[in-house]
């Protein structure tokens, strides 16, 4: 497989979203659990279960319902002001889990997610890698879908955030799958499950979720 692969259409979905609320690699499912039970996330996210089910169901149909067990599922979830010149995420083409088999679905209700579609040849080191994103990433390549529809990326799928030219509400949502641990300190911490693992420090420089 090439990176400069397109994301995959999973479904079309509205999700009202009022409260402000910013979470992030929020784990709502432990490895050995066959589902997500709705005791274990917090109500403010009930907008987002048709999306996390879709998701879910989605890589059940891709990889099997063992594999979906042997994961963990995280969940980052934006509903805030943008200001212009001023994304959540940090800027720059990138890939969603480099180097490894983690599955990520995004979802968005404005500023489309920006995917460029060239023939990337990248480095294995995350950090070369991103130099190589943005000088490889030409403009002819770049696509955007339209707003509301889930999508299924891989590490393959190479994207940045848009440019932020009007200021806006925006709703984001991120369903990460994969069975590695994500431990980075600062991400959001679920009281409804038990578990507690070490947390790594974060950089200035763009961090990987897992522990490496």
């Amino acid at each position: 497989m090439k990176y400069g692969k397109l994301p995959h259409i999973v479904t079309v979905l509205p999700v009202k979203c009022e409260e402000f609320m910013f979470y992030q690699y929020l784990p709502i499912k432990t490895m050995g659990d066959a589902e997500i039970r709705k005791s274990h996330m917090e109500e403010r996210l009930d907008p987002f279960q048709p999306l996390i089910g879709a998701a879910c169901c989605d890589y059940v149909a891709l990889r099997g319902l063992s594999d979906f067990v042997e994961c963990y599922v995280y969940v980052t979830a934006k509903h805030m002001y943008q200001a212009v010149g001023c994304p959540f995420n940090r800027p720059g083409w990138h890939s969603d889990g480099f180097g490894t088999d983690d599955i990520n679905y995004i979802w968005y209700n404005n500023n489309a997610t920006v995917f460029n579609c060239c023939d990337f040849n990248l480095s294995s080191d995350d950090q070369t890698s991103l130099e190589e994103m943005n000088q490889q990433a030409l403009p002819i390549g770049n696509v955007i879908y339209q707003n509301e529809v889930l999508l299924r990326l891989d590490q393959y799928s190479i994207h940045r955030v848009a440019e932020i030219k009007e200021a806006t509400i925006r709703t984001f949502l991120k369903i990460s799958i994969s069975r590695d641990r994500y431990d980075l300190a600062g991400n959001s911490r679920n009281y409804r499950l038990n578990y507690n693992w070490p947390v790594r420090p974060r950089k200035e420089s763009r961090n990987v979720p897992q522990s490496l």
